[in-house]
């Protein structure tokens, strides 16, 4: 019997603690989906850099340009093709060579999508698992595992945290490396278009704003954890 309790400890907590990892990065996608959705701040941006003056094409054909290539990625549009005005000359938007790497970077946005969506009903799955093996300690046994997968996420966030921070062209560099098989991404700002209103600090600037908003979440779901776990270890301590 004991070794049976045991067993069923062991197995609930695996599976919240992987339910908690899946969910975690469920979230970190889900909080770069909300941030690249909003119009309105890329908006905010472009003013900010003063990008009309500097490409000429207006903030509002810019802020267009981008939110056409976000629509292609999420499977709203089903091509890139747009046309602006430039320096007082209507132009198509994108080339051949950005509508192509576009082709590579809305497969890894969709596949990343299809790993949240999946992640999160796989969770959600583990998650009713361990519910049924520790109906009396489902609460402990989900926050017990909640932390135990935030250490291994923070370590793997802190990681990469740093590096981006330390040198963002290197880790964006490096990024691109791992996730694309061809050079369709080094693109050219005397003919690229796509360069020009997708600057490097814009990119910086999106990985900071959905960081930011999942670590906000992120901490809140820590501390309930760790509430539940300090509530669970005072009850067991009192003989309740």
């Amino acid at each position: 019997m004991e070794n049976t309790r045991n067993t069923k400890r062991t197995v609930a907590a695996a599976m919240t603690a992987v339910a908690s990892f899946l969910f975690i990065v469920s979230l970190l996608f889900t909080s770069l989906q909300l941030s690249i959705n909003d119009r309105a701040w890329f908006e905010r941006e472009y003013e900010k850099f003063g990008l009309a003056a500097w490409i000429g094409i207006s903030n509002e054909d810019s802020t267009a340009a981008v939110m056409r290539l976000v629509d292609y990625m999420e499977g709203r549009v089903g091509d890139i093709r747009l046309t602006v005005r430039e320096n007082g000359k209507d132009v198509e938007m994108f080339n051949e060579r950005e509508a192509e790497h576009m082709v590579d970077v809305r497969a890894l946005y969709q596949g990343w999508r299809g790993v949240r969506t999946y992640g999160a009903i796989a969770a959600l799955a583990l998650a009713a698992g361990a519910f049924l093996l520790r109906k009396g300690a489902f609460a402990y046994t989900l926050a017990h595992g909640f932390l135990r997968a935030a250490a291994a996420f923070g370590v793997l966030l802190a990681a990469v945290g740093a590096f981006a921070a330390l040198d963002f062209a290197a880790f964006w560099t490096a990024f691109h490396h791992l996730f694309f098989t061809n050079d369709l991404w080094l693109l050219n700002p005397a003919t690229d278009r796509m360069i020009r209103i997708c600057p490097e600090q814009l990119f910086s600037d999106i990985v900071l704003r959905f960081g930011a908003g999942f670590l906000i979440v992120f901490a809140a779901l820590l501390i309930v954890a760790l509430a539940a776990r300090s509530l669970h270890k005072a009850r067991h301590a009192h003989g309740h």
